[in-house]
């Protein structure tokens, strides 16, 4: 049997190690770059990143604003892999029911290898 000391001890420690296992964050990285679409910088618009299934990380998503966009703005990131990338592009004129404007092409996806420290450049075809 164990002496109330060394239980009291075992129990710290195994207190410790839970906290310790449990508050383990991911290393994340911000994104950012520029859009365009028929060769000219998107209004605005949004642009999500979705893990691919090889991969075990957050989604993220960016407002575009005159083509630009920047994860850091919702101060979040994404770790290194694989990712499916869904571009929405509006004209930049508000509306009551559109308040990024009109939409100026169907939502496009992509898949890409993203990595800390490339900014992205991305040409939203014309179909």
């Amino acid at each position: 049997m164990l002496k109330p000391a060394c239980k009291r001890l075992l129990l710290m420690a195994t207190l410790w190690l839970a906290i310790l296992g449990c508050s383990a964050e991911v290393s994340t990285f911000p994104v950012e770059g520029t859009v365009t679409f028929k060769g000219k910088a998107i209004p605005r618009g949004e642009i999500y990143f979705d893990p691919d299934t090889s991969i075990k990380g957050p989604q993220d998503k960016a407002l575009i604003r005159e083509g630009k966009f920047s994860t850091k703005e919702f101060n979040s990131g994404i770790v290194p892999g694989k990712y499916i990338i869904r571009i929405q592009g509006f004209d930049g004129k508000p509306r009551e029911d559109a308040p990024m404007g009109k939409v100026i092409f169907p939502a496009y996806e992509l898949s890409m290898d993203l990595v800390p420290g490339k900014p992205l450049t991305i040409e939203v075809p014309s179909k």
